[in-house]
């Protein structure tokens, strides 16, 4: 009959034509067993819409993630302007390279999570669930806060430099771990610092200029990034302090050395190498390859540090200082949880560089802490670790 309206036949333009004609009469193929949709086949009799949406969507398909479909700025755009902000930062100093290394991982795990190409207004809260699913998988609790954290982090900045014109929508979901839960991931992992013959065992097998290192750590909680930045200038040896202001925070700290520190940092600089390049003359610290040390090389040198101490167990055989959690930002846990004994909480802020918290008005109003209160603490921290015979030798 000429005037019927029984749609023709379709049939594949060719057999390997990777879409099927569905009965309901659209281009189709099933993909990890469910049906996916191309569009009519009355209206692309010969596939080619069809193929050209399969060739643009397959990659999420296949992934099992939902295509996107629409126009505006896309994951792959505000992932490098935000990458690019942080090197900006980075190359004038006001962040670390592991800050700025840190970031680069979130960029690729959204991008990878989401798709390059994905449209930030397409991106759902269920997105996010999932992303955070998939993070607390292979992380603890800490981690898994820090990147929703940095996560976060990188959809804020599309909007406060007007790359999107609404904030992201990241569900009720896409949250840090309770406090609760960040309390019970601590107490499981135990104490986070040395105890008193874990660090002497160290210290017996620590090499030039590690045991200098470490000795800071002990003495005045500085940090593997606070030896990697120290600089010559600031290390008086002769009178024994060294002022200097703590790259993380920028607050200034004076710290009175001990005699065992100003002996190891002397033996390092005896050891040390004219630095290959010459940006780095000003560091106290340069590695045997006369390069600069980082905050991550320094940390490798301390777990191997730990496979190589022994401490005699109660049964007198030697056993591993291999606790879980233990790095070299334990000696700052250290630091802090011996020297408040001397009950002089200001003095020990002042030493480990802590910012003034703002509901502390006697911080803000604290222009000093005198020598000897500095002294006091660091003497009472160096009383617990080497004993009450090394008070006669103070310096």
């Amino acid at each position: 009959m000429p005037n019927s309206t029984k749609s023709a036949k379709v049939s594949k333009p060719r057999p390997d034509f990777p879409l099927f004609p569905h009965a309901t009469g659209r281009w189709a193929k099933k993909i990890r067993q469910k049906l996916h949709y191309f569009g009519k086949t009355a209206d692309d009799p010969e596939g080619e819409k069809a193929l050209n949406r399969w060739l643009d969507e397959k990659d999420e398909l296949l992934a099992g993630r939902t295509p996107r479909n629409g126009v505006g700025v896309t994951v792959e755009e505000i992932c490098n302007q935000f990458l690019a902000h942080k090197d900006e930062l980075l190359k004038s100093g006001e962040i670390a390279r592991r800050t700025f290394s840190d970031y680069q991982s979130t960029g690729k795990r959204i991008a990878k999570a989401f798709g390059h190409k994905t449209p930030i207004t397409a991106i759902v809260a269920d997105d996010f669930r999932n992303l955070r699913a998939g993070i607390a998988a292979v992380w603890g609790p800490v981690r898994l806060g820090n990147e929703i954290q940095r996560v976060r982090g990188v959809f804020k900045y599309a909007y406060d430099s007007g790359m999107i014109a609404q904030p992201v929508r990241f569900g009720p979901d896409f949250t840090r771990p309770s406090s609760k839960v960040m309390r019970l991931a601590r107490a499981g992992r135990g104490l986070r610092m040395f105890e008193r013959e874990e660090l002497l065992a160290i210290l017996a097998v620590a090499p030039v200029p590690i045991k200098a290192m470490v000795l800071l750590g002990a003495n005045a909680g500085m940090g593997n990034t606070d030896c990697a930045h120290l600089p010559t200038a600031a290390v008086d040896l002769p009178r024994g302090w060294i002022n200097y202001h703590r790259p993380k925070t920028g607050i200034d700290r004076k710290i009175p050395l001990w005699r065992e520190t100003i002996a190891a940092l002397k033996a390092a600089q005896a050891e040390r190498l004219e630095p290959k390049d010459p940006a780095n003359a000003r560091l106290f610290f340069i590695n045997p390859s006369a390069r600069a040390y980082t905050g991550d090389c320094i940390g490798r040198a301390i777990r191997l540090l730990l496979e190589t101490a022994k401490i005699e167990s109660g049964n007198g055989k030697a056993k591993p200082v291999n606790r879980k959690g233990l790095t070299f930002y334990a000696l700052r846990h250290t630091f802090q949880t011996i020297a408040e004994g001397a009950r002089d909480l200001a003095a020990v802020q002042s030493i480990m560089g802590h910012s003034p918290n703002s509901r502390d008005m006697s911080a803000t109003y604290r222009e000093r802490v005198d020598d000897e209160r500095l002294k006091a603490v660091t003497e009472y921290v160096r009383t617990w670790l080497f004993g009450a015979e090394s008070q006669g030798d103070k310096k």
